[in-house]
C-alpha cells in the first residue's frame, strides 16, 4: 500500500463518522442548504451594483491613463517563488493562499496584491523600459484572512506603481493621481493619512537592536495605540522624543516643522520630505483633509519611506494604500491600491437605464437599429404577452408596431415619459 493510499483509507467518510468533520461534503453529497453557500468573506455581487462597481475601476483607471499610467494585466495565479520574493510579495506571504500547480507539480500563489506583480512584470519583461515606468491595473485579489474592519476576503483592486522613483515628487504625483481617480469615481469627501512607517526605528537607533523582545513589543504597542503615558514610561531614551512627535501630529504641520531641527540628519531628512509632500498636496487639493502622523506603521510592512491612507467619510477602513518601497529587483518605486469594494459602499446607485421592450414578432433588426443608436433594449420571446412580459422584465418602453415609437409602458413606474429616452 502507498502512502497515498493509507491517507485515502484514514480519511475515507465512513473513517471520518463521528469525528466533527462534515463527511456529507467530502463525499460529495449536498444538502439543500450547502447550494446557495459561499465561503467566508466571498459573495455575489449583482446589478445594479456590479456595473456600478465596473464603471468605478473603469473610472480610476481611465483617470491613471491621463496620468500617462500604462494598464498592464497580471495572471491571477504565479509560482510562489516569485509571487512571494523579497519585496512587497514576501511582505503578503502570510495572506497568499497555495496550491499545486498539476502540470509543473509546482507550488503556485493566488495573488493577495497585485504590487508584487507589477514589480515583477517591470523587472523582467519591462527591464528594459526606460525609468521612471508608469504602469496601471485592476483586477480581483484574494486574501487568507479579512482585515478588521472589512469582512471581504475577495477584493477588487486598482492601482497604478512609479517604478524608477521613490522622491517626494514621485510620491505627490501618485497621491494626485488616486484622489482624483477616486473623485471621477463618485467619492468626495476624502481624508489623506501620511506616515512614516520607519521613522521610529531611525529614532531609536542602535538601543533598538539592543532591546529584549518584551520591551520592543511594549513599546511598538505604546506607539501603536497612540499611548504616551506608557511610551514614556518606558526605560528608553528615545521615549520623550517619540511622545513629542505623537504630540506634534495631526492637520497641522508646524509642531513637526520646529521638530525637524532637533533630529538627526537621517531623520529629519525623511521628516521634512513628509512636510513637502503635505505642504503640496494641501495646495493641489484644498478640498482634502490632510493628518500627518510620522510614527504610523500601519499597512503592509514593505514601505520603506512615506506611506498614505486615504479615506472617506462614511467608510469604514482606509479605501486605498500606498507608498514608496523597493521591488525585489532593487528599484526604487511608488505605488497605491484601490480598494473598489470598499469605494462601492460610498456611492450612489445609479437609475436604471430605460429598456426598450421589443416584441418578438419584429424580429432582430427593430432592436438593432435602437442599439445603433446607444438606447437599451430588451428582445421579447415568442409566445409572450408582450406588455406583460416587459413589466416582468423591468422595461420602461415597448414597441407596439413595425413602425410604431416606444411608448411609456403602463404601470413600469412613475413619471415615465418619451423624453426619458
Amino acid at each position: 500500500m502507498t502512502a497515498s493510499d493509507d491517507f485515502s483509507k484514514q480519511n475515507s467518510p465512513a473513517s471520518l463518522t463521528g469525528s466533527g468533520v462534515d463527511t456529507a461534503s467530502l463525499s460529495g453529497e449536498k444538502t439543500e442548504a450547502d447550494k446557495g453557500l459561499l465561503p467566508a468573506g466571498l459573495s455575489d455581487l449583482l446589478a445594479p451594483q456590479a456595473q456600478a462597481d465596473a464603471d468605478a475601476v473603469e473610472a480610476v483607471l481611465s483617470c491613471f491613463s491621463q496620468f500617462g499610467y500604462q494598464r498592464i494585466k497580471p495572471p491571477l495565479l504565479e509560482f510562489e517563488t516569485s509571487l512571494l520574493a523579497d519585496g512587497p510579495g514576501a511582505a503578503l506571504a502570510d495572506q497568499t493562499f497555495r496550491l499545486l500547480d498539476p502540470i509543473s507539480r509546482r507550488m503556485m500563489g493566488l495573488r493577495s496584491d497585485m504590487t508584487a506583480q507589477i514589480a515583477r512584470i517591470s523587472g523582467t519583461r519591462l527591464a528594459a523600459r526606460p525609468r521612471p515606468l508608469r504602469l496601471a491595473y485592476g483586477g480581483d485579489v484574494m486574501r487568507v484572512v479579512p482585515d478588521v474592519l472589512n469582512p471581504e476576503r475577495q477584493l477588487v483592486q486598482a492601482g497604478a506603481e512609479i517604478i524608477g522613483r521613490d522622491d517626494a515628487d514621485a510620491v505627490v504625483e501618485i497621491i494626485l493621481a488616486g484622489v482624483l481617480g477616486l473623485q471621477k469615481a463618485g467619492i468626495k469627501a476624502l481624508t489623506l493619512d501620511l506616515g512614516l512607517p520607519h521613522l521610529a526605528e531611525l529614532l531609536l537607533g542602535e538601543s533598538l537592536n539592543k532591546m529584549d523582545g518584551q520591551l520592543k513589543n511594549q513599546l511598538f504597542e505604546a506607539i501603536n495605540n497612540r499611548d504616551i503615558s506608557a511610551l514614556t514610561a518606558l526605560p528608553i531614551a528615545a521615549a520623550p522624543k517619540l511622545a513629542e512627535m505623537m504630540l506634534a501630529s495631526g492637520a497641522s504641520g508646524e509642531g513637526l516643522r520646529a521638530l525637524v531641527e532637533e533630529l538627526e540628519e537621517a531623520a529629519a531628512a525623511k521628516l521634512d520630505s513628509l512636510l513637502q509632500v503635505a505642504d503640496k498636496l494641501a495646495a493641489l487639493l484644498p478640498d482634502v483633509a490632510i493628518t500627518l502622523d510620522p510614527l504610523d506603521m500601519q499597512g503592509f510592512g514593505y514601505h520603506t519611506s512615506i506611506s498614505f491612507s486615504l479615506f472617506a467619510k462614511g467608510l469604514r477602513g482606509a479605501i486605498a494604500r500606498g507608498g514608496a518601497y523597493r521591488t525585489g529587483y532593487d528599484e526604487a518605486a511608488v505605488g497605491i491600491s484601490v480598494y473598489m469594494e470598499r469605494v462601492l459602499r460610498g456611492l450612489v446607485m445609479p437609475d436604471a437605464l430605460p429598456l426598450i421592450y421589443i416584441p418578438a414578432e419584429l424580429g432582430f433588426a427593430a432592436g438593432l437599429a435602437y442599439i445603433q443608436r446607444g438606447r437599451h433594449i430588451v428582445y421579447g420571446s415568442q409566445g409572450a404577452e408582450a406588455e406583460a412580459e416587459a413589466r416582468a422584465l423591468g422595461c420602461q418602453f415597448i414597441i407596439r408596431g413595425a413602425d410604431g415609437q416606444p411608448e411609456p409602458l403602463q404601470g413600469a413606474g412613475d413619471n415615465v415619459k418619451k423624453g426619458d429616452l
